[in-house]
């Protein structure tokens, strides 16, 4: 396992908020980018798309082209009427063992995409369709949900949201997320054991 691994490991298996708190208070993305899957944990490293609003034909071209365990991150317009993500793309995904998609824009086919309970993180669904006719881009620095996202960043997403963790940070987060998430199991155990909140915080 390389070092990348080992804290990507690290983050997935820590609460996104102990990871936000631990990096600083900085990384959240817009609680408007919500799962549609309840239940679902996301991580892993970006494989930005930018597409034209309303036209996802560079999403099936990423979907082919992203290393496996990669988060597709899809900068749509923000359009919430046209749908850039749906079965097809969540089952090739899928079946080509991608992390997950995170996007500004609309999706469709939530059945499908809870039956195989893959992560999806979107704003909003939508029945209408898109064109497939512009190429669109791959590899941008991107702009979703109020956060810049850069190819290769990790991406973390669970029940509470969404963050980005720079991929040149990650490590040193990582390391400092772990600690936190062991003072906060600490802190339980006191809770537990009958101990004030007072005295813990110290108010």
């Amino acid at each position: 396992m390389t070092s990348d691994d080992l804290t990507l490991e690290i983050l997935r298996g820590l609460p996104v908020a102990t990871v936000y708190e631990a990096a600083g208070k900085l990384g959240d993305i817009s609680p408007q980018i919500r799962p549609m899957v309840d239940g679902v944990r996301l991580a892993g490293p970006a494989f930005t798309v930018k597409t034209m609003p309303g036209d996802n034909l560079v999403v099936f071209r990423a979907i082919e082209e992203a290393p496996k365990g990669s988060v597709i991150v899809i900068d749509g317009g923000g359009s919430e009427r046209a749908t850039i993500w749906g079965g097809s793309s969540t089952l090739a995904a899928y079946t080509r063992g991608l992390a997950g998609c995170v996007t500004n824009a609309a999706v469709r086919d939530l059945g499908e995409i809870r039956e195989l309970r893959f992560p999806v993180f979107a704003p909003s669904t939508s029945v209408r369709g898109t064109s497939k006719g512009h190429p669109g881009w791959i590899g941008l620095t991107i702009a979703i949900g109020d956060a810049v996202v850069s190819p290769g960043d990790i991406i973390l997403g669970d029940e509470d949201g969404l963050m980005v963790v720079p991929a040149e940070k990650a490590a040193e987060i990582a390391t400092k997320a772990l600690a936190k998430r062991r003072d906060e199991e600490a802190r339980d155990a006191r809770i537990r054991s009958g101990e004030a909140l007072s005295s813990i915080f110290k108010f």
